[in-house]
């Protein structure tokens, strides 16, 4: 178990008196920060927090162990900011496939400039990312960083404006075309809004197939097919795009850190510029601070309240991966978003 890392869960719950609200500060889902204070409170033999009120409360065992906690996780944060900032290692940015390579090598070219040593690298494994590094990858868009809106390519009929899954049923004599959708999209939990949407608007399940890029988009080139994408990978591709309107489909993206960071990649303002290059790369569209809009109601690539709190200068919250306690673990001390 990684102490620390439990432990800021704990302050961080303690701080709130609130599961959902220290979750949503760490940028973390609800269900893992709560396994988390469980396996705490199991490794310590203690109850930490009384969940019998209709709002949380310390026990009189976590009131105890707040200040303790605080302290440790404040000296764990110290030495890793000492060692960030004596170390120059070279940082490994991971990024999807999908990611546009103009904007990457601006991104790239800033890096250069801040004389930042860099390793470039795909994020379509699952394999442990190394320390000092940033992996973009995807994830469910209601935790994401940036977001950014799926619709058909080429869009029916020609035209740019919001079409619904329904227009997309093969038509009465016609063609019976599939609806291609990229792997990483039908990965759960984003792949059972994309049948949801399907079954509602009457789309057989037999016309929707996974398909890798190169091929996908052959076929929709080709006029074989209707491809799930994004505005930006049908403009790379030169096809016609429409968004979907019934409900919006989005794809989410996350940031991962795994500290130590160089200095000069920790704090501003060259960490924002590149933030917002990194948003700009998986969604060709400007990273802008949120405005209030929802996510399902915007177009194009909208950031969370992570990056929000970037932006203005507040920390950065964590992030994690799938697995707790493996080595694929980003809580603040190793990573974070």
């Amino acid at each position: 178990m990684d102490l620390v890392l439990h432990l800021r869960g704990f302050v961080a719950v303690a701080e709130e008196l609130s599961v959902s609200e220290a979750a949503l500060r760490l940028g973390l889902d609800q269900p893992l920060l709560s396994r988390r204070l469980r396996t705490l409170e199991r490794e310590l033999d203690v109850e930490l927090v009384d969940r019998a009120r209709r709002q949380i409360a310390l026990t009189p065992d976590g009131a105890a162990l707040l200040p303790r906690a605080r302290h440790l996780v404040e000296q764990a944060d110290h030495l890793v900011r000492t060692v960030r900032d004596a170390d120059p290692a070279t940082v490994t940015l991971a990024v999807p496939p999908e990611s546009d390579p103009a904007v990457l090598a601006r991104l790239l070219s800033l890096l250069d400039d801040a004389q930042l040593a860099v390793h470039l690298t795909s994020a379509d494994g699952d394999e442990p990312r190394p320390d000092h590094s940033w992996t973009v990858s995807n994830c469910e868009p209601a935790s994401a960083r940036w977001t950014v809106r799926l619709g058909a390519s080429p869009a029916p009929g020609g035209s740019d404006r919001p079409c619904r899954m329904s227009g997309l049923r093969p038509r009465r004599g016609g063609p019976a075309r599939p609806l291609l959708v990229l792997p990483h999209d039908l990965d759960p939990p984003q792949g059972e809004r994309v049948h949801a949407a399907a079954d509602a608007a009457g789309l057989s399940p037999a016309l929707i197939r996974a398909s890798p890029p190169h091929t996908a988009f052959a076929e929709a080139l080709a006029g074989r097919a209707i491809l799930l994408c994004t505005a930006a990978e049908a403009r790379r591709h030169g096809l016609s795009w429409a968004p979907l309107a019934d409900p919006p489909l989005l794809r989410g993206y996350r940031l991962v850190e795994r500290e130590p960071l160089p200095a000069a990649l920790a704090g501003r303002p060259l960490r924002t510029r590149c933030l917002r290059l990194l948003g700009e790369a998986v969604s060709s569209e400007p990273d802008s601070p949120a405005d209030g809009r929802s996510a399902s109601a915007t177009a194009s690539a909208t950031p969370s309240a992570a990056t929000a709190a970037a932006d203005a200068g507040a920390p950065a919250p964590d992030e994690t991966g799938p697995d707790e306690t493996g080595p694929d673990e980003a809580g603040r001390s190793k990573g974070r978003t």
